[in-house]
């Protein structure tokens, strides 16, 4: 994570508690900044997570789509976009884009 402070970017700094020995990447972070969603390699193909920020904090991530869904984005309701990629013996075949609607 950066921080801009008086016009000027520091240092990045590990975001530990999302970070894993996975792979990571993709992050979306809402407009209030309070959730981050991104991919993260589960079980062998990508999935989507989500940590809340609490008390400034970021916090354990948890899986909300598994296998195979990657690269999150939410819109201005909280709706989930994300790309399902589709594998055959370990490669991608095609990807398409779903919306899951918060309710």
């Amino acid at each position: 994570m950066l921080k801009r402070i008086d016009g000027e970017w520091k240092n990045p700094v590990n975001i530990e508690a999302v970070n894993s020995e996975e792979i990571e990447g993709w992050p979306y972070v809402t407009a209030d900044g309070n959730e981050m969603w991104f991919n993260r390699r589960y079980l062998g193909t990508p999935a989507t997570f989500r940590s809340k920020r609490i008390n400034g904090e970021w916090q354990k991530p948890e899986l909300i789509v598994s296998q195979f869904a990657g690269e999150p984005t939410l819109d201005k309701n909280g709706n989930l976009y994300f790309v399902h990629h589709y594998y055959d013996n370990g490669v991608m075949l095609e990807a398409d884009i779903y919306v899951a609607y918060r309710k």
